[in-house]
């Protein structure tokens, strides 16, 4: 079982929680020496707000929190977030006591004056006023059910969420420690005994033997459930009911101890003022920590992940961090081209202006061109099986004999002095890749093999013997393709036969008798002796691999100018290049404890397994080692939140309820972070926005995401974050809100604009059909006009005509040629008259003289009947004024009917006919001594003619009112009233 899901089984059975400064946690899965951590430290230069750290807590969330004098800061890996007296009104004193949460409650920071609530990003103070106890706050604790216990000056409190309680306990002991166990109950140490809280009664429990000391500062338990109690100067241990306290070194003795912390392998970790020890409970050997010897700590926590927290009094804030890698310290800071390990055991490593190094057992040689090699700068090792060591040189080849340096050149059958590569056959002969070809040293002759005899190219470099098959095959890696020597034939594969590329730069075997090729640029290769060749291109893996290791356990590791990765050799075959199919690749740089993420690409070997399964690594600044069988696995997915929500910079409160953003804003941001605290800089997000993207986006490392111009909808922001190792918390976290539409998108404006649109679509159509109608009322009236104006003009013409010629045919009858002449003169007369009377109404022509004024026209019309006749008396009164032409027009038709009515069918004799104008009325009567009518026939117009129907239209044309009085032998009379304005012309209505 790996560290994490040990760590997880421990926080589930055994984890004890203190609130201001002591946590119980696993620290690794194995002994772990002091050298195996890293250690990285903060302070105000990067953004605590003061550097002494009384307290650090981990809430449910994942945040750090830290207890300092100068305020709260919670961190999320990268960055701090203060929260005192200037940014938040609720904290009114900036020096923060201790923390506390259960799972059931928010949390909970202790300062000098009270006591306050954090949940949902906001605070609460919470003070004498309400009930908190008067005294100083000394401690908190969190039971499970939510319950808050208060350790003050004062005593000890509880909170259930609306009223404080005071808590005695019996035997008046006086609390000085409490702690929160995992099962939620609290214990609580006095000067008197051990006694626990749970579900709201104080329980003393049963352990004998204590010492009777009133400055008890902490407590805890050990794995097997022990109890440990801390004072200022002792560690006392109370196990089957025996009391034992550890003894302290001198150091440690003389010190005063401030915090303390039992790790998952019962390491007890204790902070002083004179800096942090680790004390075994079964050595009893205390051990100090050589970073923080000399600090004052004054708290210390560590986190779901395993990671140590030390809060220090002057210092800052600590964390110590386990590292996968270590570095050789005989051998740090140089720039490492080649590493061998030798048959006794010894590692050998060059360098690259430095000539070479032998280590073993903590001891170093160094050998140089004063001990006989033929350069300072190391390209190549190889290990020979009688211990010798062979060693290339730009300058020629050396061979290592114990004391005794040989060397080898050009001038000794070497094809080039620039040796890039060997390798010892299991023959005891050696390969020697150059510049200029592949060298065979064997029985003291060199034979050289080049690109005529089937090389790649002559640039030769990595080359590897094949062991796991039965033709025991010698690969050879060239600038140009990757070659294979045979039974003394020599055959090249290139990418035309499956490789990714063709510059080989490492080679490694698995014990399948898989090939696995690195090359610049191009990424890996793999060879199956079943499938052949095939590339791996992916993303995740290094482009340009500098070397290729497998360890006992299946994963190949490949180190570049970017680091390491480690990959399962099998899920790597099995995803080949697809990139639906996750290999799982672990990352390793600077933050996993190497001392340089750049590997040396420069010699052969760059990487070597020894004889113990340990991995070395050549570095630009030393040898970097891994333990492959005690990986550190992170396993745990990093927590993840949203920080921030920013809508055109300005931002938006976080919080459950549905953000809803008004319309027309342009931009909008998220601010997330991945709580993992192995690895901050490792951590990748990836995002997505629900309602506006399709597909996840993979942010890198990146901590915000942009998004510009969203439309009008429901949207839901969701981030996901992956360690160190690539674990996924595939959960992650979510912020919903709603972009309000404009008003002129929204289904209630669409809709009224629809009915609009629909309202103005049938006003234009009844506008549209009342312009039809009106039209055809003006082709009907201008009908009706017309047969008007044929019917007063040419129809009465014609009568007149048709009278004259009979009365013409009567008298010529009777042999009157003298008196039928003048009839037909008079015929004349009348047709020319009709003519004119045709003409000027068909054209609507209009003299504007005074000669055709109404009452001129009317005079003039009198007399026409008087010479036919019919006495026509005319008497016009008032003061005339000029009408609109029309209107006088009208006037005299209607006169002019009733005066023909009252000579053709009326027989009438005499007429009397009266205008009268007065200030807002005009008044035309018209009387006859005729024959008269019956009013029922008034709608029958005479023979098919259109008579008084036409002169009631006329007087509608002028808004007039035409009254007809007429009955059988009584004659008729003609009464048309209009209304005129004063002053001015009045215009036709129609």
């Amino acid at each position: 079982m790996n560290l994490l899901s040990r760590l997880h089984l421990v926080v589930r059975s055994s984890l004890i929680w203190t609130s201001c400064g002591i946590a119980v946690l696993s620290l690794s899965a194995h002994s772990q020496s002091l050298n195996n951590f890293g250690y990285q430290s903060w302070s105000t230069e990067n953004g605590l707000p003061q550097n002494s750290a009384h307290q650090i807590f981990q809430s449910t969330d994942g945040y750090i929190w830290i207890a300092t004098e100068g305020g709260v800061a919670r961190f999320n890996g990268i960055d701090f977030k203060v929260f005192n007296h200037e940014t938040t009104t609720e904290i009114t004193s900036d020096d923060i006591c201790c923390f506390a949460q259960s799972h059931a409650s928010p949390l909970w920071i202790a300062t000098s004056d009270g006591l306050l609530r954090y949940s949902a990003g906001t605070f609460h103070r919470y003070s004498a006023a309400n009930g908190l106890p008067t005294g100083r706050i000394l401690n908190l604790a969190a039971a499970e059910d939510g319950t808050l216990l208060i350790l003050t000056t004062d005593g000890l409190a509880s909170f259930d969420g609306q009223r404080f309680t005071t808590i005695s306990l019996p035997s008046f002991a006086a609390p000085s420690a409490i702690a929160t166990a995992r099962d939620g109950s609290v214990w609580i140490a006095s000067n008197s005994g051990i006694f626990q809280y749970q579900s709201g009664r104080v329980l003393p429990q049963p352990l004998n033997s204590i010492p009777a000391q009133k400055d008890i500062t902490g407590l805890g338990f050990f794995r097997d459930r022990s109890l440990w109690l801390r004072t200022a100067t002792s560690i006392t241990v109370l196990q089957n009911g025996q009391t034992r306290t550890l003894p302290l070194s001198r150091d440690l003795a003389a010190a005063h101890i401030q915090s303390s912390l039992v790790d998952y392998q019962n390491q007890l970790w204790i902070g002083t003022n004179k800096g942090l020890f680790t004390l075994d409970k079964i050595n009893n050997h205390p051990q100090p920590v050589p970073a923080l010897s000399s600090d004052s700590i004054l708290s210390l926590m560590q986190d779901e992940e395993g990671n140590l927290w030390v809060g220090t009094e002057t210092s800052g804030l600590q964390i110590l961090r386990h590292k996968n890698f270590r570095a050789i310290p005989a051998l740090s800071d140089l720039p490492i081209t080649a590493i061998a390990q030798a048959s006794d055991g010894a590692l050998w490593a060059g360098t690259s202006s430095d000539g070479l190094n032998r280590w073993q057992a903590e001891n170093v040689q160094h050998l140089s061109t004063r001990t006989g090699l033929l350069s300072e700068t190391i390209l190549t090792l190889a290990p020979a099986g009688d211990g010798s060591m062979w060693v290339g040189t730009p300058d020629g080849l050396n061979r290592i004999e114990g004391a005794k340096v040989r060397t080898y050149t050009s001038a000794d059958g070497l094809p080039d002095d620039l040796i890039r590569s060997l390798l010892s056959d299991d023959d005891g002969s050696l390969w020697i890749g150059t510049r200029r070809g592949l060298a065979h040293w064997q029985n003291n002759q060199f034979v050289t093999l080049t690109q005529s005899d089937g090389l790649g190219s002559d640039l030769v470099g990595a080359l590897l013997r094949s062991h796991a098959t039965s033709e025991h095959d010698l690969w050879i890696g060239t600038l140009n393709g990757l070659s294979r020597l045979r039974r003394g034939n020599i055959t090249t594969f290139t990418t035309k036969d499956g490789l990714s590329g063709n510059t080989i730069t490492s080679l490694a075997e698995d014990p399948t008798g898989t090939l696995w090729i690195g090359t610049k640029a191009a990424g890996l290769s793999v060879m199956s002796p079943a499938a052949g060749f095939a590339p791996l291109h992916r993303d995740d893996l290094p482009q340009t691999i500098d070397s290729i290791l497998e360890d006992s356990h299946g994963n190949l590791w490949l180190s570049s100018g970017r680091g390491f990765t480690r990959v399962s050799a099998s899920a790597l075959v099995k995803c080949g290049s697809s990139s639906t199919c996750n290999p799982h690749p672990v990352s390793y740089g600077r933050a996993d404890g190497m001392p340089t993420e750049e590997a040396s690409g420069a010699g052969h070997p760059s990487a070597w397994k020894t004889t113990e399964g340990m991995l070395l690594f050549a570095t630009r600044k030393g040898v970097a080692v891994a333990d492959p069988s005690h990986l550190i696995e992170n396993l745990i997915p990093p927590p993840v939140v949203i920080e921030q929500f920013t809508v055109d910079g300005v931002e938006i409160p976080l919080g459950a309820t549905e953000k809803n953003i008004a319309p027309g804003h342009a931009s909008f941001a998220f601010e997330y972070a991945g709580l993992s605290y192995v690895a901050p800089a490792k951590i990748r997000y990836r995002y997505i926005l629900e309602g506006f993207d399709r597909q996840w986006t993979d942010a890198g490392s990146r901590r915000i995401a942009y998004y510009t111009n969203l439309p009008p909808r429901h949207y839901r922001f969701r981030v996901q974050a992956a360690n160190n190792d690539g674990v996924w918390n595939e959960i992650g976290a979510q912020i919903s809100f709603s972009v309000r539409p404009h008003f002129y998108r929204t289904l209630w404006f669409l809709l009224l604009l629809l009915l609009l649109i629909a309202a103005i679509a049938l006003a234009l159509y009844r506008l549209r059909v009342r312009r039809l109608e009106s039209q055809f009322q003006a082709v009907l009236a201008e009908r009706n006009r017309v047969a008007r104006e044929i019917h007063d003009t040419l129809a009465q013409s014609f009568v007149g005509v048709s009278v004259q010629l009979e009365l013409t045919s009567q008298l010529l009858a009777q042999s009157q040629v003298s008196a039928a002449s003048q009839q037909v003169d008079r015929t004349r007369t009348y047709v020319r008259e009709g003519l004119a009377d045709a003409r000027r109404s068909i054209w609507n022509l209009r003299a504007i003289t005074a000669q055709n004024s109404l009452p001129t026209r009317l005079t003039q019309l009198a007399e026409q009947w008087s010479q036919k006749k019919l006495n026509t008396r005319l008497n016009i009164s008032g003061t005339y004024r000029p009408l609109a032409q029309s209107f006088e027009d009208e006037v005299f038709r209607i006169a002019q009917e009733s005066l023909a009515n009252a000579a053709r069918h009326a027989n009438a004799t005499q007429v009397s006919a009266d205008l009268n104008y007065n200030s807002t009325r005009l008044t035309l009567r018209i009387s006859d001594n005729g024959s008269g009518f019956s009013l029922a026939e008034e709608h029958l117009s005479a023979n098919g003619h259109f008579g008084i129907k036409g002169m009631r239209e006329r007087a509608a044309q002028i808004n007039a009112r035409l009254t007809i009085k007429s009955s059988p032998e009584d004659g008729t009379t003609v009464i048309l009233e209009a209304h005129i304005a004063e002053g001015k012309e009045t215009a036709t209505h129609g």
